[in-house]
């Protein structure tokens, strides 16, 4: 009877909730790489903008683009796992 039922589902084109959480973790990686560059950019002005140099402050700009990045990928990497966990609950 499972055999039947995912048989329909597969018919009917149905691809599951989890396509969802799997579209959100892409966009987030998305949107990470937009954060990261605008980072960067905000971190070259602020070095124009005080007149020193990015070599002088680099663990101050690795920081900032750091925090851009790292929540990202733990919310992308949250969300791709909540999906393959209602995928593999609906292969059950």
């Amino acid at each position: 009877m499972k055999k039947d039922k995912k048989v329909m589902n597969e018919n009917q084109g149905s691809k599951g909730p989890y396509m969802v959480f799997y579209v959100l973790s892409v966009l987030l990686l998305i949107y990470m790489l937009f954060s990261l560059v605008t980072s960067y950019q905000n971190f070259v002005q602020y070095c124009d903008t005080y007149g020193v140099s990015p070599t002088e402050v680099w663990f101050t700009g690795f920081q900032s683009i750091l925090a851009a990045a790292v929540p990202c990928v733990v919310y992308a990497a949250t969300m791709y796992g909540i999906g393959y966990l209602i995928k593999r609950s609906h292969e059950q």
